[in-house]
């Protein structure tokens, strides 16, 4: 086995009687094919490293608007000046995680409450004409709300 004193190359370390003879142009061939090396490792460090920080999954890719699924519930984004939560959107895809407008899922509790509390107002208030009145007021302004989720605040793309 020979061994090179990297410091000094043209110095022999080798086993006694051995010795290396390297020309002085050599060393000079071997730096100047190493500085030719050096840019493009340089440039396929930098291209490995850009590809791989570059890489984003699809849903951050995609544009965060009403029915784009979404992975965790009750995640809450800002986009542009619209806020928007992770759940199930009663009017889009009731069954699967998507973003919402946080107006919707409050909306759409406001109206299953106005609903429950309809069945209510019906029994106490059908007695009288003025009763009537205010449950088709309230009638009209319960799919007025149903209207606005569904076209508005609750609406694919939105």
């Amino acid at each position: 086995m020979i061994y090179i004193d990297i410091f000094n190359p043209m110095k022999s370390c080798g086993k006694a009687g051995t010795a290396i003879n390297l020309k002085k142009g050599s060393i000079s061939k071997m730096t100047k094919t190493t500085a030719k090396a050096k840019p493009a490792l340089i440039a396929l460090t930098l291209g490995l490293l850009l590809s791989t920080t570059s890489v984003i999954n699809a849903a951050e890719a995609s544009t965060i608007t009403n029915g784009v699924a979404c992975k965790k519930s009750g995640q809450k984004t800002k986009t542009g000046n619209k806020n928007y939560v992770c759940g199930k959107n009663p009017y889009v895809t009731p069954t699967k995680l998507t973003w919402m407008l946080t107006s919707c899922p409050q909306a759409y509790d406001l109206y299953v409450e106005a609903k429950d509390q309809y069945g209510i107002f019906k029994d106490i208030l059908s007695s009288s004409p003025e009763g009537l009145a205010e449950l088709g007021n309230l009638q009209k302004s319960m799919n007025s709300l149903d209207t606005l989720m569904k076209t508005q605040v609750c609406k694919r793309g939105k």
